[in-house]
């Protein structure tokens, strides 16, 4: 890589570094950089090109709608900054193409969309960061930033909780890697995460009101 390039990494990674450094939902500073550590690791494995691929992983949360207002930019705005900082049209809109189409929230919108291989390298450092320990660690994170319920009960089965996540979306990432060294990394976390909602779920079902005994 040369000089220009690690220029605009570098730029880049400041300038997403004073957006998020204070973000609260587990969407911050902190999950960019072991996104991006992972991107590298994966991109390197797979064969895909590592400028493309760490600017993805830098900016992959910064149009996302799950972030609040004041940590999100515009697709507008970011392609101000990438012009401001020389990045070249095409791997803008490379870019702006990966970032745009690795949510879980859109997956439905984009499953006949093509990811390049530096979106999929991504995608599948993304995902891994949402299981595991770190995952875990997320999910509640998360769940108390937004007010949600630790886990759901009785008339509070249809209320957003830090549990539920877990089976509407985490458990199944595992299947959705994208890569060899993805999916590989991904069966250690995947592992540790049952482990911890078997021994949770048995928790919460022993204290449930018809088994105490008075």
């Amino acid at each position: 890589m040369n000089q220009q390039k690690e220029r605009q990494l570098n730029q880049i990674s400041k300038w997403v570094r004073e957006k998020l450094i204070d973000e609260e939902t587990g969407h911050d500073w902190l999950h960019i950089t072991r996104v991006r550590s992972l991107s590298i690791e994966i991109a390197k494995k797979e064969g895909a090109d590592l400028f493309m691929t760490e600017a993805a992983a830098l900016t992959h949360d910064m149009i996302d709608e799950k972030l609040s207002e004041k940590h999100r930019v515009s697709v507008d705005e970011l392609n101000k900054r990438f012009s401001e900082w020389k990045i070249e049209k095409n791997e803008a809109d490379k870019i702006l193409g990966i970032i745009t189409k690795i949510s879980f929230r859109n997956r439905d919108k984009y499953k006949d969309a093509k990811l390049s291989k530096e979106g999929m390298v991504v995608q599948d450092a993304d995902r891994l960061d949402a299981i595991g320990a770190i995952g875990i660690a997320r999910t509640f994170m998360y769940a108390g930033s937004k007010g949600h319920l630790l886990y759901h009960e009785g008339e509070f089965e249809n209320i957003p909780s830090a549990v539920g996540h877990f089976d509407e979306k985490l458990l199944h990432l595992i299947d959705l890697m994208n890569t060899k060294t993805g999916r590989k990394l991904a069966k250690r976390r995947h592992d540790l995460m049952v482990a911890f909602l078997k021994e949770l779920k048995k928790r919460v079902l022993m204290h449930r009101p018809n088994r105490i005994v008075r």
